[in-house]
């Protein structure tokens, strides 16, 4: 098989932690031969999408963990996946990437679903459950932020479009409100406000989905001193296994997600409350194949050959 991945600079990757490297090594390790493009990098010719790609040798060494072999300009109807892998945000650009990968022809599996990434933000998409959730609200007005801390107590407060533990802050009520505006920029700018979860002092869970079925799972727990659990942030991943409310939300999820072409998700889940569904590059694969002694990698490999 021949994987094309777009992605993020590909100089820019940590080895020993990134979820697309560890995809592609599972890859090379099975046969199949990769490649990797920015998304500038593509057009398309009528109704053909086309990329200036990089193909690579994948290394066994953090150190020296890719050569790239030779760049080509491919139509992108002769291979047989397309990884989306970009980080957020999904901006114009990601959208129109978006639509661009739905030109191509049945026969090329793209990874997720471009229909599915624009339906399913990563942070609104949860509250297509509004059971499983904690409760939120999705504004731009500072008076309501205040209004919902009051109710609430504390809250936590992280941009519509954000990942990896940027942007996010925590209000409780009583707190000044003056700051908010840097966030919600003069009512252009919605944002996530939810109740803030006690349980998130004993960390928050990764759990990922492979066609709507889990994987398995990791504890990520804050430094000291600090609220944010997100490795970016500084948090550190524990093994963890799924509790009976694990499982009950992934079945609630499955089929929604199959429908909208799902295939690879990470799910965050605070105590019982699902907090977010991770449709554009899910991370988490190599500290949960480390501790579960399982290569997770090789089986979502497995699934599309």
């Amino acid at each position: 098989m021949k994987h094309v991945f777009i992605m993020d600079p590909i100089e820019e990757i940590k080895p020993w932690k990134d979820t697309t490297y560890f995809l592609m090594k599972a890859c090379t390790e099975r046969g199949h031969e990769v490649c990797y493009l920015d998304q500038r990098d593509l057009h398309a010719r009528h109704d053909q999408l086309f990329g200036r790609v990089n193909w690579l040798q994948i290394h066994d060494d953090e150190n020296n963990p890719y050569s790239i072999t030779h760049s080509e300009t491919i139509a992108f109807s002769g291979v047989d996946a397309v990884w989306i892998r970009t980080d957020p945000p999904f901006d114009r650009r990601y959208f129109y990437t978006t639509l661009l990968l739905e030109l191509l022809p049945a026969s090329v599996r793209v990874i997720n679903c471009p229909k599915g990434i624009r339906n399913y933000n990563e942070k609104i998409s949860a509250l297509k459950f509004p059971d499983l959730t904690p409760h939120t609200l999705v504004t731009s007005n500072i008076d309501e932020i205040a209004e919902f801390t009051k109710q609430y107590g504390r809250v936590t407060i992280k941009p519509i479009d954000g990942f990896g533990g940027k942007g996010i802050v925590f209000l409780e009520a009583g707190d000044s409100i003056d700051d908010l505006e840097i966030h919600v920029q003069d009512n252009h700018r919605w944002v996530i406000v939810q109740e803030y979860l006690p349980a998130a002092m004993q960390g928050d869970k990764r759990i990922l989905l492979l066609d709507g079925e889990p994987l398995g799972a990791i504890l990520r727990v804050h430094a000291d001193g600090q609220d944010l659990n997100n490795m970016d942030a500084g948090g550190t991943a524990h093994a963890s296994k799924l509790t009976s409310r694990d499982k009950d939300i992934c079945r609630v999820l499955k089929n929604p997600l199959k429908d909208e072409g799902i295939f690879f998700a990470g799910i965050d889940i605070i105590g019982d409350k699902l907090i977010e569904i991770n449709v554009t590059s899910p991370t988490g694969l190599q500290e949960m194949v480390r501790f579960d002694g399982i290569d997770y990698h090789h089986r979502i490999i497995r699934e599309l050959e």
